[in-house]
């Protein structure tokens, strides 16, 4: 059988699992650490987030004129 180059979704896939063990192999090192949001992040995320929507409503709105 002829030899078949990998799709990119297969290269993708392999690139995330090198950085997930990158990663893990960082966190059980000590030289990363992960930690929850605080009430207060998670507030300013989510009104971040609502500003952007805001925005890409009006934009929206505009093209439609």
């Amino acid at each position: 059988m002829a030899y078949q180059r990998p799709t990119q979704r297969e290269m993708a896939a392999a690139r995330k699992l090198v950085r997930q063990q990158d990663m893990d192999r960082a966190i059980a090192e000590g030289r990363l650490t992960v930690r929850t949001m605080t009430v207060e992040e998670r507030a300013e995320s989510h009104a971040r987030l609502a500003a952007a929507e805001a925005r890409g409503a009006g934009r929206k709105a505009a093209r439609r004129r």
